[in-house]
Protein backbone atom coordinates (compact mmCIF):
# COMPACT_ATOMS: atom_id res chain seq x y z
CA UNK A 1 0.00 0.00 0.00
CA UNK A 2 1.29 3.46 -0.88
CA UNK A 3 2.43 5.71 1.97
CA UNK A 4 0.15 8.69 2.44
CA UNK A 5 1.34 11.95 3.94
CA UNK A 6 -0.45 13.79 6.74
CA UNK A 7 -1.19 16.84 4.56
CA UNK A 8 -4.75 18.09 4.14
CA UNK A 9 -4.55 17.21 0.44
CA UNK A 10 -3.59 13.57 1.07
CA UNK A 11 -6.28 13.13 3.70
CA UNK A 12 -8.88 14.64 1.38
CA UNK A 13 -7.92 12.15 -1.35
CA UNK A 14 -8.22 9.28 1.13
CA UNK A 15 -11.67 10.36 2.31
CA UNK A 16 -12.88 10.92 -1.24
CA UNK A 17 -12.41 7.20 -1.88
CA UNK A 18 -15.28 6.39 0.49
CA UNK A 19 -18.76 6.51 -1.09
CA UNK A 20 -20.22 7.15 2.37
CA UNK A 21 -17.91 10.03 3.22
CA UNK A 22 -17.55 11.68 -0.21
CA UNK A 23 -20.93 13.54 -0.14
CA UNK A 24 -19.77 15.36 2.99
CA UNK A 25 -16.55 16.73 1.46
CA UNK A 26 -16.43 20.25 0.01
CA UNK A 27 -14.82 20.34 -3.43
CA UNK A 28 -11.05 20.68 -2.98
CA UNK A 29 -8.13 21.06 -5.41
CA UNK A 30 -4.42 21.68 -5.26
CA UNK A 31 -3.93 25.41 -5.50
CA UNK A 32 -3.21 26.82 -8.95
CA UNK A 33 -4.77 29.55 -11.09
CA UNK A 34 -7.05 27.15 -12.94
CA UNK A 35 -8.42 25.64 -9.73
CA UNK A 36 -8.96 29.07 -8.17
CA UNK A 37 -10.99 30.36 -11.11
CA UNK A 38 -12.92 27.12 -11.40
CA UNK A 39 -14.00 27.51 -7.78
CA UNK A 40 -14.80 31.22 -8.03
CA UNK A 41 -16.72 30.84 -11.29
CA UNK A 42 -18.81 28.00 -9.90
CA UNK A 43 -19.43 29.10 -6.31
CA UNK A 44 -18.52 32.81 -6.21
CA UNK A 45 -16.27 32.16 -3.20
CA UNK A 46 -13.22 30.08 -2.39
CA UNK A 47 -11.14 29.21 0.66
CA UNK A 48 -7.38 29.12 0.08
CA UNK A 49 -5.32 27.52 2.83
CA UNK A 50 -1.98 25.78 3.44
CA UNK A 51 -2.13 22.00 3.14
CA UNK A 52 0.33 21.36 5.93
CA UNK A 53 -0.42 23.83 8.73
CA UNK A 54 -3.08 24.06 11.42
CA UNK A 55 -4.76 26.58 13.65
CA UNK A 56 -6.30 28.73 10.94
CA UNK A 57 -2.96 30.26 9.94
CA UNK A 58 -2.73 31.49 6.36
CA UNK A 59 -6.40 30.99 5.50
CA UNK A 60 -7.89 33.34 2.90
CA UNK A 61 -11.51 33.78 1.86
CA UNK A 62 -11.83 35.13 -1.68
CA UNK A 63 -15.22 36.40 -2.84
CA UNK A 64 -16.43 37.56 -6.25
CA UNK A 65 -17.91 41.05 -5.84
CA UNK A 66 -19.09 41.47 -9.46
CA UNK A 67 -17.78 43.58 -12.36
CA UNK A 68 -14.32 42.06 -12.13
CA UNK A 69 -13.89 42.97 -8.47
CA UNK A 70 -12.91 40.62 -5.65
CA UNK A 71 -12.65 40.78 -1.87
CA UNK A 72 -9.87 38.96 -0.04
CA UNK A 73 -10.63 38.30 3.63
CA UNK A 74 -7.40 37.66 5.58
CA UNK A 75 -7.86 37.33 9.35
CA UNK A 76 -9.96 40.31 10.48
CA UNK A 77 -9.02 42.45 7.46
CA UNK A 78 -10.55 42.75 4.01
CA UNK A 79 -8.84 43.94 0.84
CA UNK A 80 -10.64 44.85 -2.40
CA UNK A 81 -8.94 43.88 -5.64
CA UNK A 82 -9.87 44.75 -9.22
CA UNK A 83 -9.15 42.37 -12.08
CA UNK A 84 -8.00 38.79 -12.36
CA UNK A 85 -4.32 39.61 -12.77
CA UNK A 86 -4.16 41.65 -9.56
CA UNK A 87 -6.04 38.94 -7.65
CA UNK A 88 -3.70 36.22 -8.92
CA UNK A 89 -0.69 38.33 -7.98
CA UNK A 90 -1.99 38.91 -4.45
CA UNK A 91 -2.85 35.23 -3.95
CA UNK A 92 0.59 34.15 -5.21
CA UNK A 93 2.24 36.39 -2.63
CA UNK A 94 0.18 35.06 0.23
CA UNK A 95 -0.37 31.45 -0.88
CA UNK A 96 2.81 30.02 -2.31
CA UNK A 97 3.63 26.32 -2.50
CA UNK A 98 1.64 23.61 -0.77
CA UNK A 99 -1.74 25.35 -0.67
CA UNK A 100 -5.17 23.98 -1.50
CA UNK A 101 -8.32 25.74 -2.69
CA UNK A 102 -11.62 24.61 -1.26
CA UNK A 103 -15.27 25.39 -1.70
CA UNK A 104 -16.42 27.77 1.00
CA UNK A 105 -19.30 26.28 3.00
CA UNK A 106 -21.79 28.82 4.31
CA UNK A 107 -21.60 27.73 7.93
CA UNK A 108 -24.44 28.12 10.36
CA UNK A 109 -23.79 31.10 12.63
CA UNK A 110 -24.69 32.53 16.02
CA UNK A 111 -25.45 36.26 15.91
CA UNK A 112 -23.56 36.52 12.62
CA UNK A 113 -20.50 34.61 13.81
CA UNK A 114 -19.88 31.29 12.02
CA UNK A 115 -19.13 28.19 14.02
CA UNK A 116 -17.73 24.78 13.25
CA UNK A 117 -17.25 21.64 15.29
CA UNK A 118 -14.36 19.68 16.74
CA UNK A 119 -15.31 16.03 17.04
CA UNK A 120 -12.99 13.58 18.80
CA UNK A 121 -13.07 9.98 17.56
CA UNK A 122 -10.83 7.52 19.38
CA UNK A 123 -10.15 3.84 19.84
CA UNK A 124 -8.11 1.84 22.27
CA UNK A 125 -5.48 -0.57 20.96
CA UNK A 126 -7.35 -3.37 19.22
CA UNK A 127 -10.70 -1.71 19.93
CA UNK A 128 -13.42 -0.04 17.88
CA UNK A 129 -13.90 3.67 17.18
CA UNK A 130 -15.95 5.81 19.57
CA UNK A 131 -17.03 9.44 19.48
CA UNK A 132 -15.57 10.64 22.77
CA UNK A 133 -16.31 14.36 22.60
CA UNK A 134 -17.57 17.22 20.50
CA UNK A 135 -17.79 20.98 20.87
CA UNK A 136 -18.55 24.04 18.78
CA UNK A 137 -15.95 26.73 18.02
CA UNK A 138 -17.52 30.14 17.42
CA UNK A 139 -15.45 32.64 15.43
CA UNK A 140 -14.54 35.97 16.94
CA UNK A 141 -16.13 39.11 15.57
CA UNK A 142 -15.06 39.85 12.00
CA UNK A 143 -13.14 36.60 11.50
CA UNK A 144 -13.80 33.78 9.03
CA UNK A 145 -11.71 31.21 10.92
CA UNK A 146 -13.06 29.65 14.08
CA UNK A 147 -9.70 28.95 15.67
CA UNK A 148 -10.31 30.18 19.21
CA UNK A 149 -6.87 31.63 19.87
CA UNK A 150 -6.43 33.28 16.47
CA UNK A 151 -9.92 34.79 16.20
CA UNK A 152 -10.55 35.39 19.93
CA UNK A 153 -13.58 33.18 19.61
CA UNK A 154 -15.14 30.83 22.13
CA UNK A 155 -16.18 27.22 22.62
CA UNK A 156 -19.68 26.09 23.55
CA UNK A 157 -21.50 22.73 23.71
CA UNK A 158 -22.66 21.59 20.27
CA UNK A 159 -26.31 21.34 21.27
CA UNK A 160 -26.20 24.90 22.61
CA UNK A 161 -24.63 26.19 19.39
CA UNK A 162 -27.24 24.50 17.19
CA UNK A 163 -30.15 25.79 19.25
CA UNK A 164 -28.80 29.36 19.20
CA UNK A 165 -27.90 29.30 15.50
CA UNK A 166 -29.65 30.34 12.31
CA UNK A 167 -29.62 26.74 11.07
CA UNK A 168 -32.84 25.38 9.59
CA UNK A 169 -34.10 21.98 8.55
CA UNK A 170 -32.77 19.76 11.36
CA UNK A 171 -33.34 19.48 15.08
CA UNK A 172 -30.38 19.44 17.45
CA UNK A 173 -30.94 15.73 18.10
CA UNK A 174 -31.00 14.90 14.36
CA UNK A 175 -27.85 16.92 13.79
CA UNK A 176 -26.01 15.21 16.64
CA UNK A 177 -26.86 11.78 15.22
CA UNK A 178 -25.66 12.83 11.76
CA UNK A 179 -22.43 14.22 13.20
CA UNK A 180 -21.68 10.95 14.99
CA UNK A 181 -22.50 8.85 11.91
CA UNK A 182 -20.27 10.87 9.58
CA UNK A 183 -17.48 11.03 12.17
CA UNK A 184 -17.37 7.26 12.60
CA UNK A 185 -17.46 6.69 8.82
CA UNK A 186 -14.54 9.12 8.52
CA UNK A 187 -12.54 7.27 11.17
CA UNK A 188 -13.13 3.87 9.55
CA UNK A 189 -11.94 5.23 6.20
CA UNK A 190 -8.86 6.89 7.68
CA UNK A 191 -7.86 3.69 9.47
CA UNK A 192 -7.49 1.89 6.14
CA UNK A 193 -4.69 4.24 5.10
CA UNK A 194 -3.32 5.40 8.47
CA UNK A 195 -3.69 2.23 10.58
CA UNK A 196 -1.49 3.42 13.43
CA UNK A 197 -3.65 6.39 14.42
CA UNK A 198 -6.03 5.91 17.34
CA UNK A 199 -7.06 9.54 17.92
CA UNK A 200 -8.68 11.83 15.36
CA UNK A 201 -9.84 15.40 15.81
CA UNK A 202 -12.30 16.03 12.99
CA UNK A 203 -13.21 19.61 12.13
CA UNK A 204 -16.73 19.59 10.77
CA UNK A 205 -19.26 22.18 9.74
CA UNK A 206 -23.02 22.46 9.65
CA UNK A 207 -24.40 24.58 6.85
CA UNK A 208 -27.52 26.69 7.26
CA UNK A 209 -29.68 23.74 6.12
CA UNK A 210 -28.16 21.36 8.65
CA UNK A 211 -25.96 19.32 6.31
CA UNK A 212 -22.76 17.94 7.86
CA UNK A 213 -19.48 18.81 6.12
CA UNK A 214 -15.96 17.51 6.83
CA UNK A 215 -13.51 20.41 6.83
CA UNK A 216 -10.34 18.55 7.80
CA UNK A 217 -8.99 15.73 9.95
CA UNK A 218 -6.25 16.26 12.52
CA UNK A 219 -4.01 13.48 13.83
CA UNK A 220 -2.67 15.56 16.75
CA UNK A 221 -5.67 17.64 17.88
CA UNK A 222 -5.45 20.06 20.76
CA UNK A 223 -7.26 18.48 23.69
CA UNK A 224 -7.21 21.70 25.69
CA UNK A 225 -10.26 23.03 23.88
CA UNK A 226 -12.39 20.59 25.86
CA UNK A 227 -11.03 21.95 29.14
CA UNK A 228 -12.65 25.26 28.23
CA UNK A 229 -16.12 23.74 28.54
CA UNK A 230 -17.83 24.10 31.89
CA UNK A 231 -18.55 20.36 31.96
CA UNK A 232 -15.16 18.61 32.13
CA UNK A 233 -16.52 15.07 31.67
CA UNK A 234 -15.72 15.03 27.92
CA UNK A 235 -12.16 16.12 28.59
CA UNK A 236 -11.71 13.33 31.14
CA UNK A 237 -13.11 10.75 28.72
CA UNK A 238 -10.86 11.94 25.87
CA UNK A 239 -7.72 11.86 28.00
CA UNK A 240 -8.61 8.38 29.29
CA UNK A 241 -8.22 7.20 25.68
CA UNK A 242 -5.19 9.32 24.89
CA UNK A 243 -3.33 8.42 28.09
CA UNK A 244 -5.04 5.53 29.92
CA UNK A 245 -2.24 5.15 32.49
CA UNK A 246 -2.56 8.76 33.64
CA UNK A 247 -6.35 8.49 33.67
CA UNK A 248 -6.18 5.42 35.89
CA UNK A 249 -4.08 7.31 38.47
CA UNK A 250 -6.75 10.03 38.69
CA UNK A 251 -9.43 7.54 39.73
Amino acid sequence: MAKWSSSKWSKYRVLKRSSEVKPHLPATYRMNSSALWRMLDRYGEAIVKPSGSYGGQGVLLISHAGDGRYVVHDGPSKKKVEGREKLESLVRRKASRGYIVQRRISLASIHGRPFDLRVMVQRRKGGSWNVTGKLAKVAGKGYIVTNVRRSRGKVVPVKTAIRQSDMKGSSAEESLRSIDKVSLATAHQMRKYYPGNRTLGIDMGLDKNGKVWIIEVNFMPMLGLFRMLKDKSMYRKITSYANPAAAAKRK
